[in-house]
């Protein structure tokens, strides 16, 4: 057997650090050993432990090999982890040693080994492939590359410690899995502590161990929780716990003053051993077995953890970095780039709500029917505002802005809307969206909604349609935000810089936000911001999924019809809103055969379709003076990737009125050996031949949103949602039949007379798909992971295609 296809996921240099010198040999104990029973019913137990050579411990055949049919390649252990071994090996050196300018050097280095390491194990791989589907060795190994260095930020804004042994006869030992995960309220047995899970690093409790060899262990601790131990809550997400973001920090800030008793280098090792997946070692026997002395609780354990109290002003505070240029940077404790927006905060104290009161979350709905009933982890934050609260003084504040709460009318608006006005309405979404938003602790979780993800455009022409004309038939629609945050994109094109470029975009914007106000205010529509503009590596991930997709992408000729005629459209309002001087050159110049006369009636005509159409500025500069042209946002949003990530998180299934945006989720339905099974397919069938009735009319479709009439159909689809997660193998024939009868039953209420069918309404069909395994991509999923969002492998289970 080729060397190379033994993988030692705890590398040989890194065990001889565990090793005295002149010792060769390292105790083995195997914590789960081989049994064999015999014939006369008696069970042996092979031996648990042994002295090797490293080269005989700590490895696994073929844990990294890939094979392509008689081929069988090695790079990834020889490259890849040969290269990682080889500066990790400096980096441990360098901090077991003092030389400060050494740290330096190594500092980044150390973090990406320690990742690494965490991941290369058995227990990592097995954890790493939780999190797909069905990932075949190919692409469990391209995963693995595709997420390194995910904690570095994290641990590295955290205080950092190196406690020693050197003074002790005890020493630390080396487990399957070095790099240890501990938080003091989930102890071994506990739900986050199942194999091959951890607590999640970003928990404010969590601490990582990682013992560098015999003598010396770097203990990495989360800043609030070392400052406050008694105070945080150990299963609560630390502050700004993105993953893969920049971050200023002292690379020479070590604590090296602590030098272990027995005890607590026991009581270390005990952890260890406690997090293993089956095998520990040391240099002597006696060291494996801490659990024969006297060792505190699990939860007591911390107290060996925590960094001294009088050493910690090395960590925390704000950094101010100036620049040649007169720029400056700013960063805090967190790694925030801005200073903490106190009024986004609110504290709400549960104990003193009652059933009837406003729900914390800020939903608007009553505590009883609201966050009562749901586990925290179903919940959305509520230490600040949430996403309807923000909506809500955003719509309040641009009322202000604009006048019309003092009374001035939307012609008002088409006439006086100025770059200073647009700025301010883009200044405040960003100040209500700062840099830092947690947004997933924002967005719904709870299965009990029927709940929707509205993917298309996002366009007041297009989708009062759809999006606003579905809302009958869902709890709650998720639909994205077109306003463009001012953080996240460049100066040069931001609309807080550049304000009159964005006046036509701004008032479409408006005109789509007042069309919402009255579903968001109620709860039945859910506007978020992108996701993205908190997140770049998360955009630029998205970005270069989309980028890879588009190569095979064709896009349905009809749509691109429809698309088309929204350009035409604004084409023919820009010309609209041309000064007249300018209209009548062109006019001239394309009509020459027209008399003054018929002229002047065409610039008349064009001032009656000015004011009567609400996206037409009542102004003549729109494209004249110093200031440009204008930018015109198209949102097809979220895009592909973005909304599979999105309904995972919030627990919501997909709509789209697009065929293109339909195709690209027809080729996510999950395939087993190859072949997509569709189980619930007749009742499929049943519903794809109801009508459905839409209003493209915005209060029309509210009104039918309060209209009880609509009730019984709502529930059939909410209850179908749950047992389609319910009943993940075929479903009974019963069932089925059940549901057929149920829908049947709740849409002839909806039927409408030849009166009820107003110019505002139409009928629709509703194309809903239940494939078995739901809807799954691996590219959404590393998005899933690698975003900071928190653990969520469940999949769509259900995407429905509207169409008039």
């Amino acid at each position: 057997m080729s060397e190379a296809r033994n993988n030692h996921y705890v590398p040989q240099w890194y065990q001889r650090g565990f090793l005295p010198a002149g010792q060769d040999r390292i105790c083995y104990l195997d914590l789960h050993p081989d049994t064999k029973k015999l014939d006369d019913g008696r069970i042996i137990t092979f031996n648990d432990r042994s002295m090797k050579p490293t080269s005989q411990c700590f490895f696994q055949t073929d844990l990294y090999t890939t094979v392509f049919g008689q081929y069988i390649n090695d790079e990834i252990e020889r490259k890849l982890f040969g290269q990682i071994d080889t500066i990790g090996a400096k980096a441990v050196r360098a901090f077991v040693g003092e030389d400060v300018a050494e740290w330096h050097y190594n500092f980044q280095n150390l973090f990406f080994y320690i990742d690494s390491q965490k991941l290369r194990t058995p227990k990592g791989l097995d954890w790493l492939s939780e999190h797909y589907p069905n990932l075949n060795q190919v692409q469990l190994m391209i995963e693995m590359q595709a997420i390194k260095n995910l904690h570095c930020t994290i641990w590295g804004e955290g205080i950092r410690e190196i406690v020693s042994a050197k003074n002790s006869s005890l020493k630390f030992i080396i487990s399957d899995h070095p790099v240890t995960i501990y938080n003091y309220a989930y102890p071994p047995g506990s739900g986050s502590c199942q194999y091959p899970d951890d607590p999640s690093i970003v928990l404010k409790g969590t601490q990582t161990i990682f013992p560098l060899d015999m003598n010396h262990c770097l203990i990495l601790t989360n800043y609030e929780y070392a400052e406050d131990p008694d105070g945080q809550d150990p299963a609560e997400k630390r502050t700004n716990a993105t993953p893969f973001r920049e971050s200023l920090l002292r690379t020479d800030a070590f604590i090296r003053t602590r030098f272990l008793g027995e005890d607590d280098i026991r009581g270390i090792n005990f952890i260890l051993k406690s997090r293993a997946r089956r095998y520990i070692a040391s240099a002597s026997e006696d060291q494996l077995y801490p659990e024969n002395y006297d060792i505190k609780p699990w939860d007591e354990l911390r107290g060996i953890l925590l960094p001294p109290d009088n050493e910690r002003w090395r960590f925390g505070g704000e950094m101010y970095v100036g620049y040649k240029d007169g720029t400056t940077y700013y960063q805090d404790a967190f790694g925030r780039t801005m200073p903490d927006n106190k009024s986004l905060k609110k504290s709400i104290s549960e104990k003193t709500l009652g059933r009837n009161d406003p729900c914390g979350c800020g939903s608007g709905k009553k505590y009883k029917k609201c966050c009562l009933e749901k586990s925290k982890e179903e919940r959305t934050s509520w230490n600040v505002l949430s996403i309807r609260e923000r909506n809500i003084i955003f719509y309040n504040a641009i009322n202000d802005i604009l006048g019309l709460s003092n009374g001035k009318s939307w012609d008002d608006v088409k006439r006086e809307l100025s770059n200073e006005q647009v700025g301010k309405i883009y200044e405040l979404y960003g100040y209500l969206w700062p840099p830092d938003t947690d947004i997933f602790s924002l967005l719904p979780k709870s299965k009990s909604e029927f709940r929707a993800l509205y993917t298309g455009v996002i366009d007041p022409r297009v989708i009062t349609k759809f999006a606003i004309g579905l809302s009958p038939y869902f709890d709650e629609i998720i639909i994205q935000h077109p306003f463009i945050n001012p953080y996240s994109i460049n100066p040069k094109y931001s609309p807080t810089k550049s304000p009159h470029q964005f006046k036509i975009q701004t008032l479409k914007n408006l005109i789509l936000l007042f069309a919402l106000m009255p579903f968001i205010e109620n709860g039945f529509v859910n506007f978020i911001p992108d996701p993205c503009s908190f997140n770049q590596h998360l955009q630029r991930q998205m970005l270069s999924m989309a980028k890879a997709r588009a190569v095979n992408h064709r896009m349905d000729e009809e749509e691109f019809s429809q698309l088309k005629a929204l350009q035409q459209d604004d084409f023919v309002r820009s010309i609209y809103m041309l000064p007249s001087d300018s209209q009548k050159r062109q006019i001239t110049q394309h009509m020459p055969e027209l008399s003054s006369k018929q002229i002047e009636e065409i610039l008349q005509y064009i001032k009656t379709i000015k004011k009567e159409d609400p996206f037409i500025l009542l102004q003549d500069s729109v494209y004249h003076g110093d200031y440009g042209g204008q930018l015109y946002t198209f949102h097809m949003a979220p895009n592909f990737e973005m909304s599979l990530f999105i309904a995972q998180l919030t627990s919501s299934i997909i709509f789209t009125d697009s065929p293109s945006r339909w195709g690209e989720i027809l080729n996510a339905q999950n395939k087993e050996i190859g072949l997509i099974s569709h189980p619930w397919n007749d009742l499929v069938s049943q519903i794809d031949k109801l009508n459905f009735v839409f209003s493209v009319n915005s209060e029309l479709s509210f009104n039918r949103r309060i209209d009880n009439k609509f009730d019984d159909i709502r529930k059939s689809f909410r209850s179908l949602l749950s047992t389609v997660r319910k009943n993940t193998d075929e479903p009974d024939n019963r069932i089925i039949e059940k549901f057929k009868f149920r829908f049947l039953k709740s849409h002839k209420k909806l039927r409408l007379t030849e009166h009820d069918l107003s110019d505002y309404c139409f009928y629709g069909t509703v194309r809903c798909l239940i494939p078995k395994g739901g809807f799954i991509d691996n590219n959404v999923q590393r998005l899933l992971l690698t975003s900071g969002a928190g653990k969520n492998i469940d999949y769509m289970p259900m995407a429905i295609f509207v169409k008039r």
